[in-house]
C-alpha cells in the first residue's frame, strides 16, 4: 500500500465521524468510537468466518483439512488453487531416487489476455515435501495448484503439516 493510499484510507475510514469544525474533545470522542467500531466489526467478522462453513468443491481429503483448519477468507483463497488443480497435467521431467521433478504448464490470464506458462515443481517423495517456481506457497503462505496437481498425482491424500499455517 502506497503512503497516498493509506492516507486516503484513513480519510475514508474518518469522513462518517468529523468534519473541518470538529474540536479536539469531538475529535477525541469520535477518534473512540471509529476504533470501538472497527474492532466489533473485526470480532463479528472473525465469529462468521468460524461459524459459517464453505462447502468444498473437490472430494479431496487436502481441501477438507484447509477447511476445517482455516478462517473463511483464507479457505477461499485455497479453494481457487483446488478448483485450478483440475486444469493442471502435471509431466514429470526426472526421477532420481525419491527426488522427482515435474513440469506443470499451466494459464495466466490478466482480463482477456491469457499466456501458457510452464512451472517446474520439485517434489521429495519420501517426506513429501514439494517447492513450486511460482513461489505461491513461499510468498503469500497458500498452497499452489502446480504443487496439489503434483500430489494428486502422486496420490497424496494427506496433508504434511508443513503446509497448515497459523
Amino acid at each position: 500500500m502506497s503512503t497516498t493510499q493509506g492516507s486516503e484510507s484513513i480519510n475514508v475510514f474518518f469522513d462518517s465521524y468529523v468534519h473541518s469544525k470538529t474540536n479536539l474533545k469531538e475529535f477525541v470522542d469520535q477518534f473512540d468510537s471509529a476504533l470501538r467500531k472497527k474492532i466489533d466489526n473485526e470480532n463479528h467478522a472473525e465469529f462468521q468466518s468460524f461459524s459459517q462453513v464453505i462447502s468444498c468443491v473437490s472430494r479431496s481429503p487436502i481441501e477438507k483439512k484447509f477447511q476445517e483448519l482455516y478462517t473463511n477468507t483464507k479457505f477461499r483463497k485455497v479453494q481457487q488453487q483446488v478448483i485450478g488443480v483440475q486444469d493442471l497435467d502435471p509431466s514429470l521431467l526426472t526421477s532420481n531416487g525419491v527426488m522427482k521433478s515435474y513440469l506443470v504448464e499451466d494459464e495466466f490470464c490478466i482480463e482477456e489476455f491469457t499466456k501458457l506458462v510452464t512451472y517446474s515443481v520439485d517434489f521429495n517423495e519420501k517426506d513429501c515435501n514439494a517447492k513450486c517456481s511460482c513461489g505461491l506457497f513461499q510468498m503469500r503462505g497458500i498452497l499452489c495448484r502446480h504443487i496439489l496437481a503434483v500430489f494428486k498425482s502422486n496420490d497424496i491424500k494427506l496433508l504434511p503439516d508443513r503446509y497448515i499455517l497459523d
